[in-house]
């Protein structure tokens, strides 16, 4: 487009490895390998740990979007402008128990543990990790993207 925006290699992804997404989301190849990766080998281990079941859906409130970072104008573009990024805010589990981003900081010891392990585990697959504590752009959901950085290494915060 005019504005820069598009994503090479596109997929629409509505599930991911049998995890199903609250809307499909369009993310680049890499992304989406990195997202199912970390599903299979940090989610859900996490999840059977922690609660003894697995995560069966996520919410998501956005993929690909045409917008600058935080939606802030003559910002520099979002990387969710090349389906370079994913935003989750919320897991459910095999026995319908869900999991906000927003309410889980807070709302016990086994949702905290839970959500801590996969946001910290998500830093290095993932190039870019923000969520509660970050901004106040990230305060209900965790922000995964694979944005290249100048040091090499990985911006999680």
């Amino acid at each position: 487009s005019s504005r820069g925006c598009g994503v090479r290699n596109a997929w629409r992804l509505r599930s991911v490895n049998g995890v199903k997404l609250s809307q499909p989301l369009v993310m680049n190849c890499a992304v989406a390998n990195t997202f199912s990766r970390w599903l299979t080998e940090t989610v859900q281990p996490a999840a059977e740990r922690r609660f003894g079941e697995r995560v069966t859906a996520l919410t998501v409130p956005a993929g690909y979007a045409c917008r600058t970072r935080n939606s802030v104008r003559g910002a520099k573009l979002s990387e969710h402008a090349h389906g370079n990024a994913i935003d989750v805010s919320g897991f459910t589990f095999e026995s319908g128990e869900h999991v906000s981003v927003e309410q889980g900081w807070f709302a016990g010891r086994k949702s905290r543990k839970f959500l801590a392990q996969v946001r910290g585990e998500a830093c290095g697959p993932f190039k870019t990790v923000l969520g509660p504590g970050s901004d106040r752009h990230h305060d209900d959901h965790l922000h995964m993207d694979l944005q290249r950085h100048r040091s090499g290494g990985s911006y999680c915060r």
